[in-house]
């Protein structure tokens, strides 16, 4: 498997269907993965501004701070919601997965712990897993389902179903533009979200994405059923590795 590239990227985000109240988004999300030498260090930020079909308009943020253990087995989190520049939430805390299952222990809003379950996932080892299974090309077509814990709600556990399937001759040829992607293997990664339990027939929101083995993403829909959000990488550059 291609080692993973720490890298920061930005993404221009905008409506790509509207519906319900949202008329139109506008805006941009930035990530960064870096290598931590114990771990990976991932900072997720975005800033949209959502035009409703009141004619009201908000500015809403989103951010999601974390480290994760290269064993997959430690992880702390930060994560925060903004409107208008107010903080609408924000929860903190850190989760372990050495036993079989583990606890997220959150001390922000309010202490309190979460029960993870046997094989569970923190969200770095949930993609690389999914790289692992594209690379391989097994089960076919490569298919996951897993529950992946990631501190951004008060829970902040969910479950997710994963369907891997190839790109098109032209989205390679596109992607061989960019240094980062150029000969990287990549392929489109179909996530649908659903509540942990696994009951609910529809999942909460889906995501369809343009993943690469070296973990750049250069394409993501994020739908959220009534509406939904293209991202489109603008901008990438490779971060240098640690000396550990």
């Amino acid at each position: 498997m291609t080692d993973p590239l720490p890298h920061r990227a930005l993404y221009h985000m905008q409506i790509l269907k509207s519906g319900g109240d949202v008329a139109d988004i506008e805006g941009e999300m930035a990530f960064e993965w870096q290598d931590s030498c114990d771990g990976w260090s991932v900072t997720q930020r975005s800033q949209m501004d959502f035009l409703y079909a009141s004619g009201d308009a908000a500015k809403v943020g989103w951010s999601l701070t974390s480290w994760e253990s290269k064993d997959g087995k430690r992880y702390r989190f930060v994560s925060r919601e903004l409107t208008n520049g107010e903080l609408v939430s924000e929860f903190r805390g850190d989760a372990d997965l050495s036993k079989n299952g583990g606890e997220a222990r959150y001390n922000k809003p309010d202490a309190h712990e979460t029960a993870l379950p046997a094989g569970a996932l923190f969200p770095t080892q949930h993609s690389l897993k999914l790289i692992d299974l594209a690379t391989k090309g097994t089960p076919i077509p490569p298919m996951l389902w897993a529950e992946v814990f990631d501190g951004s709600d008060k829970d902040g556990l969910f479950a997710v179903s994963a369907a891997i399937t190839p790109l098109s001759d032209a989205e390679r040829k596109e992607a061989d533009q960019r240094p980062q992607l150029k000969g990287v293997p990549g392929w489109h990664v179909s996530l649908a979200f659903y509540p942990p339990e696994g009951q609910a027939a529809e999942p909460e929101h889906e995501q369809d994405i343009q993943l690469y083995a070296n973990g750049v993403v250069d394409r993501m829909v994020l739908d959220y059923g009534e509406f939904s959000i293209l991202g489109t990488l603008s901008k990438i550059e490779a971060l240098p590795k640690p000396n550990c």
